[in-house]
């Protein structure tokens, strides 16, 4: 065999998921011919999900953007030339310029999609030199809720990811999550546990795989999950079932008594439709049963209103049960000791306050805004007085971008950067989003993505993406967002970028440097990483020849001083505070309390309740949807309901009907089953990539996605950060008014 041509396999991580799995890359010369699970990678074992497995294609897709395209017809016209880099850069960075000198920098905005790479998210390191504070993430749909209310709490977060230790961990609760899906390692890990004697609770609205495996499974209502986690802390407090020493040295525990009182179980029971007996006994199960892991997901974050809330409720839980920092339950791990991290590695400091102050949601959301230097200070005492550890979820809030392109209000925003994100398709509101980005004031709109989609296709540039298999990898637990201790991994890229795609950490580069950034843009990717980790004295190439992560001392530097943090908690209070004094000072109730959404005051005409995107193993987001083979098995956006609701509305199984809240209505395939309780809807998250061929509507977006029915109204967004409402939303349903053609053409009205 010619040498050329000969089978080589190259360690990389799998970027196809948030899981990082260890993965062999199998190439025929320059070419990817299969990939594998790596049976050496300590963490992942060999695992390999079908994303992974099938990341070649994705990277191979025909339909991939290989060049720079510049529109030239109208927005949405679909009508291109193609342009090089350098022109590209060029023209963009001389409208960012002059945007910068009439306007302000806060005219300027970047919103980021889901993990696609280890330099995602690194547009906010030229945010901040850019001096915009509009740097856009999912963070507020994505755990954020969750991290903050662990924070407000015990001055760190998120814990709810421990992995639970077999032999030692005695219960593991699931909350709003379904990690055979979504987590399939810490899945595999909780299953070794309850072979190992561990008890297994599930609270969810859907019989999932993780509730077949259950002791005790809690379908509750959609939307309730604060008011039974208060009214678990009402049976472990009343039944003196809570840990005595952990309730005198924390702030706020008689206040808590108080506020549980108003949560008996027989008023939880009505909300959440539940038995007040399995509510009682799984409260004494989760207290008494001890070591307990508490894994709470996405479905607690995406509750709007009540996101913090939820956050909020299950680290009460975790603190009361005395499950915080105890073998077998939570570990708070905190930041990496030595290494550069978190919001110090993105430039948060060359942000002026100035500045942040202009961040788009920041008069609304006080941890957005003014109350996030409170919350910065009192976790820099506690971990090593690093500083900007929670950045990450302080971002600008995605709503009041749209609101700022439409309205102007409360200033004009008319430049938007895009990266690896299709907001019409993933965000909520998504035909308000649609309107945005077609607006007249949005004067630049650049897409640096995989594939035209239904957002880029309105964009004035079009910028080829790469792929993970061609970037190199970095991580200290999720990227730069470090929340697993001393925790590093690295690994070089294992093919070279084809056609023109470039990295994130390459666009940025090169816009940095045509606008005044160019000494704090090193020359890779590689190198960047390499001036974070110096300071620990690690070495990037040295580290992936590993094979997996390093953890503890190795990623510390030995010469540096132990820190002896004068307070045991990274609160205001330095104690745990069950009452938060950070709420209480930003004017909201320092106690967990539950209410619901304000869309429900129309619930009187959408009787039934919606939630949407429960995880599925073969997909995430833009990741391997976009295949072929992905679309072969999920060939149509599906909702489900139970027969009985489906016999009330007279709606027959693989029926297309439309489904209505509030906010809008879209049409998918009704898929009737057990598995949801009476009342209750779940319909597929977005549904990527939506096909179709009409010019109004050519992805079918404004016609099946369920983003048309998600809100992001101020009265239905999290007090605290803006999380906005995803799950949960009052809906109704009816048979299609269209009259579906098989194979593959839009229904027909």
């Amino acid at each position: 065999m010619d040498q050329s041509t000969k089978i080589i396999s190259r360690p990389a991580i799998c970027c196809s998921c948030s899981q990082q799995c260890g993965v062999l890359v199998h190439l025929n010369g320059k070419v990817v011919t299969r990939i594998t699970g790596d049976k050496k990678h300590p963490s992942s074992g060999g695992f390999i999900c079908p994303k992974g497995a099938h990341a070649h294609e994705l990277h191979y897709a025909t339909d991939r953007v290989h060049v720079p395209l510049k529109r030239i017809g109208h927005r949405g016209s679909g009508d291109w030339q193609e342009i090089s880099w350098e022109q590209a850069l060029d023209e963009i960075a001389d409208k960012l310029k002059r945007l910068l000198e009439s306007d302000g920098a806060e005219t300027v905005a970047h919103s980021i999609g889901t993990l696609h790479g280890a330099d995602w998210g690194i547009g906010e390191r030229f945010m901040n030199l850019f001096g915009s504070p509009n740097m856009v993430g999912q963070d507020k749909i994505c755990y954020g809720p969750g991290a903050i209310g662990e924070t407000l709490t015990y001055g760190f977060g998120p814990t709810a990811f421990t992995y639970p230790i077999p032999g030692k961990t005695r219960c593991i609760v699931i909350w709003g999550m379904r990690p055979s899906a979504s987590s399939p390692l810490l899945w595999r890990q909780m299953l070794r546990a309850r072979a190992a004697g561990a008890k297994l609770v599930v609270i969810d609205p859907e019989f999932t795989k993780e509730a077949r495996k259950a002791d005790h499974w809690l379908q509750l209502k959609v939307g309730t999950d604060v008011a039974l986690g208060l009214g678990f802390l009402h049976t472990i407090i009343n039944q003196n079932l809570h840990d005595t020493a952990i309730a005198r040295d924390s702030l706020g525990f008689d206040a808590l008594v108080e506020r549980i009182q108003d949560y008996p179980l027989k008023k939880v029971s009505e909300i959440c439709a539940l038995p007040s007996s399995s509510i009682a006994e799984v409260a004494r199960l989760v207290a008494s049963n001890g070591p307990t892991i508490f894994s709470a997901g996405n479905g607690l974050c995406q509750s709007g209103n009540m996101a913090v809330q939820n956050g909020r409720t299950v680290a009460c839980l975790v603190a009361l049960t005395g499950n915080l920092n105890r073998e077998g339950g939570h570990t708070i791990a905190g930041p990496p000791r030595d290494v550069i991290n978190n919001g110090v590695a993105m430039a948060v400091d060359k942000l002026t306050p100035k500045q942040r102050a202009k961040r788009l949601g920041a008069d609304d959301y006080p941890f957005i805004g003014a109350g996030y230097d409170a919350v910065d200070a009192a976790m820099s005492r506690r971990w090593y007085e690093q500083k900007h550890l929670l950045s990450w979820i302080a971002t600008a809030h995605e709503p009041a971008l749209w609101r700022a392109i439409e309205s102007g209000e409360p200033y004009s925003v008319k430049a938007l950067i895009l990266q690896y994100h299709n907001p019409v398709g993933g965000s909520a509101n998504a035909n308000r989003v649609a309107r945005a980005l077609a607006n007249k004031r949005l004067e630049l709109l650049v897409a640096h993505d995989l594939f035209i989609n239904a957002s880029s296709r309105l964009a004035d540039y079009v910028l080829p993406a790469s792929h993970w298999l061609e970037r190199p990898f970095f991580s200290y637990g999720y990227g730069y967002m470090a929340f697993v201790g001393d925790y590093l991994e690295t690994q070089h890229e294992p093919l070279v970028p084809e056609f023109e795609h470039r990295s994130d950490y390459d666009l940025w580069r090169d816009l940095g440097r045509r606008l005044g950034q160019a000494e704090h843009w090193p020359d890779t990717a590689t190198d960047f990483w390499q001036s974070l980790i110096t300071p620990a004295g690690l070495d990037f190439s040295e580290i992936a020849s590993r094979n997996g992560p390093v953890f503890g001392a190795e990623v510390q530097n030995p010469e540096r001083e132990l820190y002896d943090a004068p307070v045991d908690y990274g609160t205001p209070s330095g104690k745990i505070e069950l009452s938060s004094s950070l709420l209480e000072q930003w004017g909201l109730d320092p106690l967990p309390y539950f209410d619901k959404p304000g869309i429900f005051d129309q619930e009187a005409d959408f009787p039934l309740v919606l939630t949407t995107g429960g995880r599925v193993l073969d997909g995430f987001h833009q990741n391997s949807q976009q295949m072929p083979w992905f679309r072969r098995k999920r060939p149509d956006p599906e909702v489900r309901l139970h027969p009985e609701t489906a016999k009330v509305y007279g709606i027959e199984d693989g029926a297309w009907i439309q489904i209505e809240t509030p906010v809008g209505s879209v049409y998918q395939r009704a898929r009737l089953t057990t598995v949801l309780a009476p009342g209750t809807v779940h319909a597929d998250r977005w549904w990527y990539p939506e096909k179709g061929d009409d010019p109004e509507d050519p992805y079918w977006v404004s016609a099946t996605n369920i983003n048309c029915c998600t809100t992001d109204l101020p009265e239905d967004c999290d007090p605290v950060i803006g999380a906005w409402l995803l799950r949960g939303v009052p809906c109704r349903v009816t048979p299609s008014v269209w009259k579906h053609v098989d194979g593959g053409s839009r229904p027909e009205i």
